[in-house]
């Protein structure tokens, strides 16, 4: 049993919250502790209760945490940990499992979080040249004073470091309240191909907990996120890291991670879903809304699929700009989507499209309850029963794939819409010679090739300038679509097709008879 009543700690400064780094919401309890929640959409436990970012300083004091917390949760203080960490071995390890990645190269390495020194001391005797950060300023300075190294006082990214070659952060990870921010600090010191290396408790896919130590690794107070594998990995890219080991370990919950810095393509626009847009702050203010303005009226909630992408990614690109009162809007594959709706509570008039009945009580219920202006039409194939040049915009998300004649369908909204109209699409992509596979049962995805045909067949539409495929992307959003379900091995991709004016559309018609 801990006992840690000799840190004082102020309630203060701690905050409630059902969020974790992804965005992502949770009432469900850990199995492992109670008062900690397990996030659906990335796996990662995390803490009911967070340390406020501006309060770390007081929490890890010299005194409090270093001396008296320490030995309330039977661990060495400060000065006792040197001798620790040399007789056990773990120094040791750590930098055996460095060297496996850096290749003999020296520069700079960087330690967050580096308590009395000591690995800072070992890579210095290798020939590195080194800085420490603790947040607590009577800490660094005792650490400064007793070894010469650099150390400096703050709670990192608030704190400079030079850029450098290693980035080290040793059981700190789990105690960081905004992870993608301090991951994100990181790589922007780190110069490029440079080395990241981790040590934290990750929870193991096949070993149900930390044993004896569980109630150390799951400490509320201390420990804000406890990652599984692979939710170190979804974190970690989402960063802008490629993962080069995450399988060692010192010992259990003693985890260990090396990732490296990658460089992505500055494009301005990337088509194909990806981990940073996904969790970034603004797409998931955007799913929060949505799921907030649906749920009264039992309308679907994005969790932990595509979906968290695809909307945002519509909204913020071109349909954001719009005012959208009087305009005229025809949602493809309506269902119990939220999207239509909400167009609709902004002063649109939207038609919704369905091959199935059993919405429209729900749908008349939702009509009611909102005072909207929201028709439907109930059809049996990708023919529209829409007047020509009506639409101010169509928007179809993940339809295309379920439609057999996809020519037809593009044909189809290329008519109802008004020339300069929006359509608005997200649809999945399936690569075979990526590894990829859609399920029969779910109709065919298109491939990035077979959309560009696509498109060159419809003379009223054609991409935006510049289109390319951020196809680098692809890796690392797979590997999270196949957490979410058993059949997702495919991706998902979004555009904005402008229709042409009228005169330009029908030349062009001209040309390609």
């Amino acid at each position: 049993m801990l006992d840690t009543s000799a840190h004082a700690v102020n309630d203060a400064w701690f905050t409630s919250v059902d969020q974790c780094w992804c965005g992502g919401h949770s009432q469900t309890p850990s199995p492992h502790a109670a008062s900690y929640l397990v996030c659906e959409r990335c796996g990662t436990h995390f803490s009911a209760r967070r340390l406020r970012p501006e309060c770390m300083g007081q929490f890890y004091s010299y005194e409090g945490y270093w001396q008296k917390r320490q030995q309330g949760k039977q661990h060495p203080t400060l000065w006792d940990r040197q001798q620790l960490l040399e007789a056990d071995g773990r120094v040791q390890h750590w930098i055996q499992a460095m060297e496996r990645h850096l290749n003999g190269a020296r520069g700079t390495a960087v330690e967050i979080g580096c308590a009395e020194g000591t690995l800072l001391l070992h890579l210095r005797q290798l020939g590195w040249q080194t800085v420490g950060v603790e947040p607590d300023a009577k800490t660094a300075a005792a650490v400064h004073e007793r070894t010469g190294l650099d150390i400096r006082a703050g709670v990192f990214p608030d704190v400079a470091v030079p850029a450098c070659e290693l980035f080290v952060a040793c059981d700190v990870l789990e105690h960081i309240p905004e992870p993608l921010k301090f991951l994100g600090a990181a790589r922007d010191a780190l110069r490029p191909g440079s080395v990241l290396f981790l040590q934290l408790p990750l929870l193991e896919r096949d070993v149900p907990d930390f044993g004896s130590m569980n109630d150390k690794v799951f400490d509320p107070q201390e420990h804000v996120f406890i990652y599984s594998r692979d939710s170190i990995t979804t974190l970690l890219e989402t960063a802008g890291f490629e993962i080069l080991e995450n399988h060692d370990a010192w010992r259990r919950a003693h985890e260990i991670v090396v990732a490296r810095r990658v460089e992505r393509p500055d494009r301005p626009v990337r088509h194909l879903a990806n981990l940073s847009e996904m969790f970034s702050r603004e797409w998931c203010q955007l799913i929060d809304e949505l799921n907030a303005f649906g749920a009264p009226h039992g309308l679907r909630q994005f969790t932990n699929w595509s979906k968290i992408w695809e909307y945002p990614w519509l909204w913020h690109h071109d349909l954001s700009g719009l005012d959208w009162w009087g305009r005229r809007v025809i949602d493809l594959g309506s269902e119990q989507s939220p999207f239509p709706w909400w167009l609709a509570s902004k002063g649109a008039h939207v038609t919704l499209i369905e091959t199935r009945r059993d919405w429209i009580p729900q749908w008349e219920t939702i009509r009611s309850a909102l005072g909207v202006k929201v028709d439907w039409q109930i059809v049996d194939s990708c023919r529209l029963p829409i007047a020509d040049r009506c639409a101010d915009v169509v928007t179809s998300l993940s339809v295309i794939e379920h439609q057999d004649d996809k020519s037809l369908a593009f044909r189809e909204v290329g008519r109802v819409l008004k020339p300069g109209g929006l359509f608005a699409l997200s649809f999945d992509i399936c690569e075979p010679a990526m590894g990829m596979t859609f399920p029969e049962w779910n109709g065919r995805a298109l491939t990035m090739q077979e959309f560009e045909t696509l498109i060159a067949q419809r003379p009223e539409f054609s991409l935006p300038a510049g289109f390319a495929w951020n196809v680098e992307d692809i890796p690392a959003f797979l590997r999270w679509h196949r957490q979410t379900a058993a059949h997702h091995n495919y991706v998902t991709a979004a555009a904005v097709l402008r229709k042409r004016p009228a005169g330009l559309f029908q030349r062009l018609r001209g040309l390609l008879r």
